[in-house]
């Protein structure tokens, strides 16, 4: 079995399609469980946004120099 390894991916690939074919196809209980628990971990990965999020603004500073992040009220200066 050259390249094909048992890593991280493989595993929860296969761990994903038997819990389709067995669980929502074949009407198992337990692989219908580990599917949902699966799909809910997929899904509070993405909610969550686990990681180190993207820089979006990098700007040297020189001695001295300051940096002021402010928040403004997006109701401020609306009609209501």
């Amino acid at each position: 079995m050259a390249g094909r390894g048992f890593g991280p991916t493989y595993v929860k690939r296969t761990v994903r399609m038997n819990s389709i074919r067995k669980g929502l196809l074949g009407g198992s209980r337990f692989w219908l469980a580990i599917f949902g628990l699966g799909y809910v971990a997929r899904w509070s990965g993405k909610v969550t946004k686990r990681g180190e999020m993207p820089v979006k603004f990098s700007e040297a500073l020189q001695p001295g120099e300051e940096i002021v992040i402010r928040h403004t009220d997006a109701t401020r200066g609306r009609a209501e």
